[in-house]
């Protein structure tokens, strides 16, 4: 009877041993599951994060790029105006000169000083 008894201690002593390894074994697969899968998160956060960086600086891009066009169209227009205005002013000039040497005070037309 005593053998028997100790026979079952030492029976449920092995089987609890075995528990108390599947347990430890069970614990470190979770823990290296939850390692992998919070790996897995954080470079998904990162690609994300990237993609939208990238999103966001070809927005901007594009706003810049934009943002030159019309100021070089602008500039143009100006320049084209000044040109008009410097062409319109030349001739009121060229004329002005001509006024003022075909003028009889000027001295031209009577010959000369």
């Amino acid at each position: 009877m005593v053998e028997e008894t100790i026979q079952t201690i030492r029976e449920t002593e092995r089987e609890a041993d075995e528990i108390v390894e599947h347990a430890r074994r069970e614990s470190e697969r979770i823990v290296k599951e939850a390692e992998e899968r919070s790996e897995q998160i954080r470079d998904e956060i990162i690609r994300h994060a990237q993609a939208e960086a990238e999103a966001e600086g070809e927005k901007a891009r594009l706003a810049g790029e934009e943002a030159r066009k019309c100021a070089m169209a602008e500039c143009e227009g100006e320049t084209a105006r000044l040109a008009a205005l410097a062409g319109e002013k030349k001739e009121e000039a060229v004329e002005l000169v001509i006024s003022l040497l075909t003028d009889s005070k000027g001295g031209w037309s009577n010959g000369g000083a």
